[in-house]
Protein backbone atom coordinates (compact mmCIF):
# COMPACT_ATOMS: atom_id res chain seq x y z
CA UNK A 1 0.00 0.00 0.00
CA UNK A 2 1.39 3.47 -0.55
CA UNK A 3 2.92 5.46 1.96
CA UNK A 4 0.45 8.59 1.04
CA UNK A 5 -2.37 5.92 1.29
CA UNK A 6 -1.38 4.22 4.67
CA UNK A 7 -0.97 7.75 5.96
CA UNK A 8 -4.25 8.76 5.12
CA UNK A 9 -6.02 5.28 6.27
CA UNK A 10 -4.15 5.18 9.69
CA UNK A 11 -5.70 9.28 10.26
CA UNK A 12 -9.14 8.64 9.17
CA UNK A 13 -9.93 4.64 10.51
CA UNK A 14 -7.35 4.45 13.30
CA UNK A 15 -8.63 1.03 14.68
CA UNK A 16 -9.92 -0.37 12.32
CA UNK A 17 -8.52 -3.51 11.19
CA UNK A 18 -7.52 -3.91 7.68
CA UNK A 19 -8.80 -6.84 5.34
CA UNK A 20 -7.70 -6.44 1.82
CA UNK A 21 -6.68 -3.77 -1.10
CA UNK A 22 -7.16 -3.56 -4.32
CA UNK A 23 -5.83 -1.36 -6.91
CA UNK A 24 -6.46 -1.27 -10.56
CA UNK A 25 -7.82 1.52 -13.17
CA UNK A 26 -10.71 3.32 -13.12
CA UNK A 27 -13.57 0.72 -14.27
CA UNK A 28 -15.80 3.14 -16.43
CA UNK A 29 -14.08 5.78 -17.84
CA UNK A 30 -10.98 5.57 -20.08
CA UNK A 31 -9.54 8.92 -17.74
CA UNK A 32 -6.25 6.17 -16.66
CA UNK A 33 -7.17 7.11 -12.94
CA UNK A 34 -5.92 4.50 -10.67
CA UNK A 35 -8.17 3.32 -7.82
CA UNK A 36 -7.71 1.71 -4.54
CA UNK A 37 -9.72 -0.08 -2.36
CA UNK A 38 -8.63 -0.61 1.18
CA UNK A 39 -11.13 -2.86 3.14
CA UNK A 40 -11.73 -2.84 6.82
CA UNK A 41 -13.68 -3.60 10.02
CA UNK A 42 -14.30 -0.98 12.62
CA UNK A 43 -14.39 -1.90 16.58
CA UNK A 44 -18.20 -2.48 15.83
CA UNK A 45 -17.53 -5.50 13.15
CA UNK A 46 -18.92 -3.33 10.37
CA UNK A 47 -17.13 -3.33 6.79
CA UNK A 48 -15.77 -0.23 5.37
CA UNK A 49 -14.56 0.61 2.20
CA UNK A 50 -12.09 3.56 1.60
CA UNK A 51 -11.44 4.22 -1.80
CA UNK A 52 -8.71 6.10 -3.42
CA UNK A 53 -8.41 8.09 -6.74
CA UNK A 54 -4.66 8.27 -7.72
CA UNK A 55 -3.37 7.73 -3.89
CA UNK A 56 -5.71 10.87 -2.93
CA UNK A 57 -9.04 9.97 -0.78
CA UNK A 58 -12.30 9.85 -2.75
CA UNK A 59 -14.57 8.38 -0.58
CA UNK A 60 -15.74 6.47 2.52
CA UNK A 61 -18.60 3.80 2.98
CA UNK A 62 -19.28 1.90 6.03
CA UNK A 63 -22.04 -0.70 6.19
CA UNK A 64 -23.81 -0.43 9.26
CA UNK A 65 -25.32 -3.91 11.05
CA UNK A 66 -28.94 -2.06 12.27
CA UNK A 67 -30.77 1.10 12.17
CA UNK A 68 -29.59 1.72 15.96
CA UNK A 69 -26.66 2.42 14.49
CA UNK A 70 -27.38 5.54 12.28
CA UNK A 71 -27.52 9.01 14.02
CA UNK A 72 -30.82 10.13 15.48
CA UNK A 73 -31.72 12.73 13.26
CA UNK A 74 -31.49 9.85 10.74
CA UNK A 75 -33.48 7.16 12.71
CA UNK A 76 -35.99 9.51 13.41
CA UNK A 77 -36.85 10.57 9.85
CA UNK A 78 -36.92 6.87 9.05
CA UNK A 79 -38.96 5.89 11.48
CA UNK A 80 -41.14 8.90 11.10
CA UNK A 81 -41.63 7.35 7.60
CA UNK A 82 -41.59 3.90 8.29
CA UNK A 83 -42.49 2.97 12.07
CA UNK A 84 -42.32 -0.72 11.59
CA UNK A 85 -38.80 -0.48 10.41
CA UNK A 86 -37.74 -2.78 13.39
CA UNK A 87 -39.65 -5.42 11.78
CA UNK A 88 -38.12 -4.93 8.48
CA UNK A 89 -35.44 -7.01 6.32
CA UNK A 90 -32.99 -4.44 5.65
CA UNK A 91 -30.65 -5.23 2.75
CA UNK A 92 -28.19 -2.14 3.18
CA UNK A 93 -27.77 0.62 5.87
CA UNK A 94 -24.58 2.26 4.53
CA UNK A 95 -22.56 5.12 5.40
CA UNK A 96 -20.85 7.35 2.51
CA UNK A 97 -18.96 10.48 2.74
CA UNK A 98 -17.38 11.94 -0.08
CA UNK A 99 -14.68 14.05 -0.68
CA UNK A 100 -16.62 16.40 -2.90
CA UNK A 101 -19.60 16.57 -0.54
CA UNK A 102 -19.99 18.49 2.72
CA UNK A 103 -21.46 15.77 5.13
CA UNK A 104 -22.14 12.48 5.53
CA UNK A 105 -25.78 11.16 4.01
CA UNK A 106 -27.34 7.37 4.21
CA UNK A 107 -28.27 4.74 2.01
CA UNK A 108 -31.09 2.72 3.74
CA UNK A 109 -32.49 -0.75 1.20
CA UNK A 110 -35.23 -2.42 3.07
CA UNK A 111 -38.38 -5.04 2.40
CA UNK A 112 -41.84 -3.44 3.36
CA UNK A 113 -45.00 -5.67 2.61
CA UNK A 114 -48.03 -3.36 1.43
CA UNK A 115 -51.35 -3.33 1.78
CA UNK A 116 -51.44 -5.16 -1.69
CA UNK A 117 -47.63 -6.12 -1.90
CA UNK A 118 -45.70 -8.22 0.05
CA UNK A 119 -41.88 -7.68 0.43
CA UNK A 120 -41.85 -4.48 -1.45
CA UNK A 121 -38.31 -3.04 -2.16
CA UNK A 122 -37.97 0.60 -0.57
CA UNK A 123 -34.93 2.52 -0.69
CA UNK A 124 -34.13 5.95 1.17
CA UNK A 125 -30.86 8.40 0.53
CA UNK A 126 -30.94 10.28 3.73
CA UNK A 127 -28.26 13.49 4.64
CA UNK A 128 -27.14 13.40 8.31
CA UNK A 129 -29.95 16.56 9.09
CA UNK A 130 -32.78 14.42 8.50
CA UNK A 131 -33.38 15.40 5.24
CA UNK A 132 -34.73 12.70 2.51
CA UNK A 133 -33.07 13.63 -0.96
CA UNK A 134 -34.25 10.19 -2.47
CA UNK A 135 -37.27 7.87 -2.35
CA UNK A 136 -37.56 4.68 -4.37
CA UNK A 137 -39.14 1.23 -4.69
CA UNK A 138 -35.85 -0.24 -6.22
CA UNK A 139 -32.37 -1.09 -5.39
CA UNK A 140 -29.89 1.64 -6.08
CA UNK A 141 -26.35 0.58 -7.55
CA UNK A 142 -23.28 -0.19 -5.17
CA UNK A 143 -21.91 3.13 -3.86
CA UNK A 144 -18.42 2.04 -3.12
CA UNK A 145 -18.05 1.72 -6.52
CA UNK A 146 -19.26 5.41 -7.45
CA UNK A 147 -17.72 8.60 -6.67
CA UNK A 148 -18.94 12.05 -8.13
CA UNK A 149 -16.98 13.63 -11.26
CA UNK A 150 -15.29 17.21 -10.89
CA UNK A 151 -16.69 18.10 -14.21
CA UNK A 152 -20.92 17.25 -13.01
CA UNK A 153 -19.70 19.03 -9.80
CA UNK A 154 -18.78 22.19 -11.85
CA UNK A 155 -21.59 21.54 -14.05
CA UNK A 156 -24.01 21.89 -11.20
CA UNK A 157 -22.75 25.07 -9.48
CA UNK A 158 -22.70 26.93 -12.37
CA UNK A 159 -26.40 26.05 -13.78
CA UNK A 160 -27.83 26.09 -10.31
CA UNK A 161 -25.73 28.68 -8.09
CA UNK A 162 -26.03 28.37 -4.51
CA UNK A 163 -26.98 24.78 -4.23
CA UNK A 164 -25.89 22.45 -1.90
CA UNK A 165 -25.33 18.55 -2.73
CA UNK A 166 -26.98 16.59 -0.23
CA UNK A 167 -25.99 13.15 -1.86
CA UNK A 168 -24.75 11.12 -4.91
CA UNK A 169 -25.62 7.57 -5.98
CA UNK A 170 -25.62 5.89 -9.46
CA UNK A 171 -29.42 5.15 -10.68
CA UNK A 172 -29.62 2.56 -13.20
CA UNK A 173 -26.66 3.70 -14.89
CA UNK A 174 -27.21 7.04 -14.54
CA UNK A 175 -25.17 9.24 -11.85
CA UNK A 176 -27.30 10.98 -9.48
CA UNK A 177 -26.75 14.18 -7.66
CA UNK A 178 -29.36 15.18 -4.84
CA UNK A 179 -29.28 18.86 -4.59
CA UNK A 180 -30.69 21.16 -2.78
CA UNK A 181 -31.66 24.95 -5.07
CA UNK A 182 -33.63 27.86 -3.79
CA UNK A 183 -35.02 25.64 -1.22
CA UNK A 184 -36.37 22.78 -3.38
CA UNK A 185 -35.04 19.56 -3.69
CA UNK A 186 -33.79 18.78 -7.27
CA UNK A 187 -32.35 15.06 -8.55
CA UNK A 188 -29.87 15.79 -11.26
CA UNK A 189 -28.74 13.00 -13.77
CA UNK A 190 -25.71 12.77 -15.73
CA UNK A 191 -25.55 9.97 -18.46
CA UNK A 192 -22.61 7.38 -18.33
CA UNK A 193 -20.17 6.45 -21.27
CA UNK A 194 -16.76 5.61 -21.46
CA UNK A 195 -15.26 9.16 -22.63
CA UNK A 196 -17.04 10.64 -19.45
CA UNK A 197 -20.72 11.99 -18.56
CA UNK A 198 -23.52 13.97 -20.30
CA UNK A 199 -26.20 16.17 -18.33
CA UNK A 200 -29.69 14.04 -18.62
CA UNK A 201 -31.95 15.92 -16.99
CA UNK A 202 -33.25 17.81 -13.70
CA UNK A 203 -36.47 16.73 -11.83
CA UNK A 204 -37.98 18.18 -8.79
CA UNK A 205 -41.58 19.20 -7.86
CA UNK A 206 -43.31 21.74 -9.08
CA UNK A 207 -42.01 24.72 -6.23
CA UNK A 208 -44.72 26.71 -4.07
CA UNK A 209 -45.95 29.34 -5.35
CA UNK A 210 -44.88 28.44 -9.24
CA UNK A 211 -47.88 28.32 -11.66
CA UNK A 212 -48.28 25.79 -14.35
CA UNK A 213 -47.96 28.25 -17.82
CA UNK A 214 -51.71 28.20 -19.14
CA UNK A 215 -50.76 26.64 -22.53
CA UNK A 216 -49.42 23.23 -20.63
CA UNK A 217 -53.09 22.89 -18.69
CA UNK A 218 -54.67 23.47 -21.74
CA UNK A 219 -52.93 20.67 -23.72
CA UNK A 220 -53.30 18.26 -20.96
CA UNK A 221 -56.83 18.94 -20.86
CA UNK A 222 -57.27 18.20 -24.21
CA UNK A 223 -55.29 14.77 -24.42
CA UNK A 224 -56.31 13.81 -21.15
CA UNK A 225 -59.85 15.49 -20.31
CA UNK A 226 -60.60 13.25 -17.56
CA UNK A 227 -57.62 12.70 -15.69
CA UNK A 228 -57.15 14.22 -12.40
CA UNK A 229 -53.51 14.66 -10.63
CA UNK A 230 -52.48 15.33 -7.13
CA UNK A 231 -48.80 16.41 -7.89
CA UNK A 232 -46.87 17.97 -10.64
CA UNK A 233 -42.99 18.27 -11.46
CA UNK A 234 -40.83 19.58 -13.59
CA UNK A 235 -38.05 17.71 -15.59
CA UNK A 236 -35.48 20.10 -17.41
CA UNK A 237 -33.94 18.38 -20.64
CA UNK A 238 -31.44 19.60 -23.11
CA UNK A 239 -34.46 20.06 -24.80
CA UNK A 240 -36.80 21.71 -22.95
CA UNK A 241 -38.83 21.53 -19.74
CA UNK A 242 -41.28 19.06 -19.57
CA UNK A 243 -44.11 19.05 -16.83
CA UNK A 244 -45.04 15.45 -15.21
CA UNK A 245 -49.06 15.42 -13.79
CA UNK A 246 -49.13 12.70 -11.95
CA UNK A 247 -52.24 10.65 -9.72
CA UNK A 248 -50.80 10.19 -6.27
CA UNK A 249 -53.95 8.74 -5.16
CA UNK A 250 -53.93 5.53 -7.73
CA UNK A 251 -51.66 2.61 -6.73
CA UNK A 252 -50.16 2.53 -9.85
CA UNK A 253 -48.86 6.55 -9.80
CA UNK A 254 -50.31 7.08 -13.32
CA UNK A 255 -48.45 10.41 -14.75
CA UNK A 256 -48.60 11.92 -18.42
CA UNK A 257 -46.08 14.00 -19.14
CA UNK A 258 -46.56 17.59 -21.47
CA UNK A 259 -44.15 19.75 -23.09
CA UNK A 260 -43.61 23.15 -22.21
CA UNK A 261 -43.66 23.94 -26.06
Amino acid sequence: MPEAIAKDFHERCEDYTIKRVYTGPEPYFDSGAMETYVTSEDNAGNECVVVYVDNAWNRTVRMLSDIDQLPSSVRYRLLTINPEARNDEFWEIKEVTQASINGTYYILCYLQDTPKLKNLVHTLVIDSKGTVAKACTYRLNNAEYIGTIPGDMEWITAHYKGSEVLGFVNDNGDDNYLIMHDGVLKSVYFKISRKGTTWKKTCYPLPKGTTVPSNVLESLHADYPDFTYTEVSIVETPDGIVYLFTDGNRPDRLGHYVEAN
